[in-house]
């Protein structure tokens, strides 16, 4: 019927951060008993759940659950039966769409670095940047983990690379061949480099790619609030429309 992965630490009072997936043929009463067997185990809990699944929220909220401030996401979709749509996201002049190379893995690593810098998202989301945030994480050995993933495709993992043959962007597409479906996680742009396009046209190529690959469709969760809508009008202007709206709802004090 479904299943929930629970975070918490017994050193931390924050409450347990809960991803709570129920299978869309369960009954309202399976998710009541759900809701009621997750609360035993953890009591004090902010669960993510989608709006569209109204006896799932419902069901939250006899047990005191409310919508809790911050940021809210949508999950948004389409079709890949046809995408003559995308002839017109097609690449900036002086860039090339494609693969990462097995000898360009460093390079690859750097460029996410570079576009997900933590100083670059805290300016991203108008937040105040002091000058000593840290550098990303992103590494070389995390990215050789990502590729042991059974859904990873190397066909998938692109960039967008520049005249001078730097790296000035990158996509990851998850390719589930069971649902069809090619997930967008995560996508990026150098600084220097942004304005370009090079983001659609990436996402662009990475569907066309995933189609071959017998993908039928493509999904990507993005920021539904206003406080960073730029991800959500990319993701419009490839044809992709939202089918859910995903909100945090607490038992929190």
């Amino acid at each position: 019927m479904g299943f929930a992965d629970v975070w918490w630490s017994e050193a931390s009072d924050q409450p347990a951060e809960v991803s709570l997936h129920i299978a869309p043929d369960a009954t309202p009463a399976q998710r009541a008993d759900a809701v009621d067997d997750l609360l035993n185990v953890a009591p004090r809990l902010t669960v993510e759940v989608s709006r569209q699944d109204t006896a799932l929220v419902d069901a939250l909220g006899r047990c005191g659950l409310r919508e809790a401030a911050g940021p809210w996401f949508v999950q948004l979709w389409r079709s890949l039966a046809d995408l003559s749509d995308l002839a017109a996201c097609g690449v900036a002049s002086g860039y090339e769409i494609r693969s990462v190379r097995d000898d360009e893995l460093a390079e690859r690593v750097e460029v996410h670095r570079r576009s997900w810098a933590p100083a670059r998202i805290k300016g991203m989301l108008g937040l105040p940047v002091t000058g000593e945030e840290p550098d990303s994480t992103y590494s070389v050995v995390k990215h050789r983990a990502v590729m042991t993933s059974p859904v990873y495709r190397s066909e998938l993992d692109m960039v967008a690379v520049a005249a001078d043959g730097s790296f000035a962007a990158f996509g990851l597409g998850w390719l589930d061949v069971v649902s069809g479906c090619v997930l967008f996680e995560p996508v990026g742009t150098d600084p220097s480099h942004g304005r370009r396009g090079l983001a659609r046209a990436l996402c662009s190529e990475i569907m066309r790619v995933a189609r071959d690959l017998g993908a039928t469709q493509a999904i990507v969760g993005a920021r539904g609030d206003d406080g960073y809508p730029v991800p959500r009008h990319l993701y419009a202007g490839l044809g992709m429309r939202e089918v859910a709206q995903f909100v945090s709802l607490t038992a929190a004090p």
